[in-house]
């Protein structure tokens, strides 16, 4: 039996249920609480109002004692404002002959709305995560290909254009002074034109294939080459260790070694050239440290000349690997051109077996 004075009309007062009376021919008697204020007015049949409508049946199972209770979960009242879901449950005070309605938050349905709508927020938060990684992979993709286009540039017209510009100002200083040498010079000109065009169509050749498929020579090969077309001495030491990480880095290795040879071909007017490659162990762990030296006439670091990138074009090339490049120089102390790149774990073990035989 239940004692609504006792047990249920303080709770219904201090809104903490909704209590509602109904007599036997279920219209509403008494109302206290807001969760029952979806209810009908007092004195009409409960039965008309949204969440009993169609419920006669079962009200007058529970009036015969066929059914104990009729219990409406997770519904949503009609009170404008209450969102939250309630519970109902209705029961038959047969002594008294009326029905007693009582509402209640429905606290698992409102948890596991909480937790659908956290699901809904971390699901949008995870594909702006998503979105922004796709942005910035796209934009580094973007990036590396404009390096990679600016890159190309300078190492073919740029320099072509710049030999093609000297020879072209050494024919006109002929033809002042030395008219029988102006046909050498001129010969030398378009020699510097065919090579500059044959370097044009292997950089087209290249941006049509991505980095790793490019064709070339390792480093020693190049700095052999390199010896035998400017009579420069070439002299070279490779610590074994040090092999595996060439081959890991081979790509960066040839663009940065191939644009410091320009140079001391271009500029330097050195006599001798040094590569040293080796493994120096850092905080951080391994790294391949690869130094290019020359005995040339050197230049001011401070002294910035515009539309010169291959200084900047060395140091991107490092960075894209992860590494570092750095130019060290001074006006008759030559150049050093050093490159530190991390080793990759599969190198550091081949130079821990090469050590171990």
């Amino acid at each position: 039996m239940i004692d609504i004075g006792t047990e249920l009309l303080p709770a219904a007062q201090a809104e903490v249920i909704g209590l509602a009376v109904l007599q036997a021919d279920r219209t509403v008697q008494q109302k206290v609480g807001r969760l029952v204020e979806w209810l009908p007015a007092l004195g009409a049949d409960s039965c008309l109002c949204t969440l009993l409508v169609g419920m006669e049946a079962e009200m007058a199972a529970l009036s015969e004692g066929r059914r104990d209770l009729i219990a409406l979960s997770g519904v949503r009242a009609e009170l404008p404002g209450l969102d939250r879901p309630v519970t109902a449950v209705i029961l038959w005070n047969g002594d008294r002959s009326h029905y007693v309605v009582i509402a209640m938050p429905d606290f698992t349905a409102r948890q596991a709305e909480i937790m659908f709508e956290s699901e809904r927020r971390a699901r949008r938060l995870m594909e702006q995560q998503l979105e922004a990684a796709n942005s910035e992979v796209r934009f580094a993709s973007l990036a590396r290909t404009r390096l990679r286009l600016a890159r190309d540039l300078h190492d073919t017209l740029v320099h072509s254009i710049i030999a093609l510009l000297t020879q072209i100002r050494l024919t006109r200083h002929f033809l002042a002074t030395d008219p029988a040498r102006v046909s050498d010079g001129l010969a030398i000109a378009e020699e510097a034109a065919i090579t500059g065009l044959a370097r044009a169509r292997d950089a087209i050749a290249r941006l049509r294939m991505p980095d790793d498929l490019e064709p070339g020579s390792d480093v020693e090969e190049m700095l052999s080459d390199f010896a035998q077309q400017t009579g420069i001495e070439v002299s070279t030491r490779i610590d074994d260790g040090a092999r595996p990480g060439l081959q890991d880095h081979e790509t960066t290795i040839r663009r940065i070694v191939g644009e410091a040879l320009r140079n001391v071909e271009a500029h330097a007017k050195a006599r001798q050239v040094r590569f040293d490659a080796a493994v120096e162990k850092t905080e951080v762990g391994r790294r391949l440290v690869v130094d290019i030296r020359d005995d040339g006439r050197g230049f001011d670091r401070t002294i910035s000349k515009q539309g010169h990138f291959g200084l900047i074009g060395m140091a991107e090339f490092a960075e894209l690997a992860g590494g570092q490049c750095t130019v060290e120089s001074a006006p008759g102390a030559g150049t050093l051109v050093r490159t530190s790149l991390p080793l990759t774990v599969s190198a550091t073990n081949d130079r821990s077996s090469a050590a171990g035989v």
